[in-house]
């Protein structure tokens, strides 16, 4: 007797999905384009490249579509709306051109780190997959971490730029203030139509008004970049350049940042376009 497996089952799954869900169908990762960026002498962002384009018009990210909503004292709050808003692969290489763009040597320069507090939308890929364009180094922040836990981090990587989302604003300017000082604090998913977060990001400006750190949203990098001519591809001076830190949660004594060169992200790409 034939014993079934799990990966049988699985497999037999997806064949059936494959012939019976269009929009799983849709989305089979398509042989050209995981044989184009498989080439061994693409270096990482040509492989980012090579990804945004071999899948342009498919969909890439989504995220909870929102309805603005003034409530009786005249406050407008951001609600959730049972439905997704999607961007293609096309839509987010265009924002993150306009990134690298706008970043470009001024403030970001190859090697140089970024910190990245927030959790993942459409705004934090973009700001992360724009830091491979540049060449520069990302170091995501745990969101769960109490900023004694981060500012060892920010001391020891010394960012350049740390990117923040509105729901986290705070804890990036006292990172901002105790140093040392990156020369922006970018603000992202940041909708200024909503009042509160309007406010906390006026506080924030307000807080840092005695320093050199530019406080900005976002949405104003990418206006900058688009009005840009696109910053040259990138290609890394070094065999396997350190692409990526990621801290532990510094629970059992000061974090620990794990190394991760250019190889080793190129190979999550190049497995994710893989992925059935």
């Amino acid at each position: 007797m034939t014993t079934e497996t799990r990966e049988d089952r699985l497999q037999r799954r997806i064949a059936h999905l494959y012939e019976t869900d269009s929009q799983f169908a849709a989305a089979r990762p398509s042989e050209a384009v995981n044989t184009a960026v498989a080439e061994p002498e693409l270096r990482l962002p040509a492989v980012v490249k090579g990804v945004f384009a071999g899948y342009a018009d498919r969909p890439a990210l989504g995220q909870r579509a929102v309805e603005y909503v003034t409530d009786v004292d005249g406050r407008t709050s951001a609600q959730l709306l049972p439905r997704f808003d999607t961007i293609t692969y096309r839509q987010l290489g265009d924002r993150v051109q306009a990134v690298t763009n706008a970043w470009h040597n001024h403030p970001v320069k190859p090697g140089d780190r970024v910190a990245i507090l927030g959790f993942t939308s459409v705004d934090y890929t973009t700001v992360d997959t724009a830091l491979i364009e540049l060449g520069a180094v990302s170091v995501p922040l745990q969101t769960s971490a109490p900023v004694t836990t981060l500012r060892p981090i920010v001391a020891e990587t010394e960012p350049t730029v740390i990117a923040a989302s509105i729901d986290f604003l705070d804890d990036a300017v006292e990172l901002v203030k105790s140093g040392p000082a990156p020369r922006r604090l970018v603000v992202f998913d940041y909708r200024p139509r909503v009042d509160a977060q309007r406010e906390a990001f006026e506080a924030a400006k307000a807080a840092l008004a005695g320093t050199d750190v530019v406080v900005e949203p976002l949405a104003d990098v990418l206006d900058r970049g688009r009005s840009l001519a696109d910053a040259p591809l990138y290609t890394p001076g070094q065999p396997d350049p350190l692409t990526m830190l990621i801290y532990t949660s510094g629970s059992t004594g000061t974090p620990k940042g794990a190394m991760y060169p250019e190889s080793k992200v190129a190979n999550m790409w190049q497995l994710a376009t893989k992925a059935t």
